[in-house]
């Protein structure tokens, strides 16, 4: 969350996966966590997008 708030752009083109891979875990347990931001607010999930709210 940190690199992604010191961003110009709010919104990243990033699949799950893609995202998954970067970070050297599985696409389930990052959409697992992507959801939870989700429903906190800090973030809108979009098809192969992130936003940051």
């Amino acid at each position: 969350m940190e690199w992604l708030n010191k961003q110009s752009e709010k919104t990243i083109e990033i699949t799950h996966a893609q995202l998954a891979t970067e970070l050297g875990s599985s696409r389930v347990v990052v959409s697992r966590l992507l959801k939870e931001l989700e429903q906190k607010g800090a973030v809108a999930l979009h098809r192969g997008k992130i936003e940051l709210k």
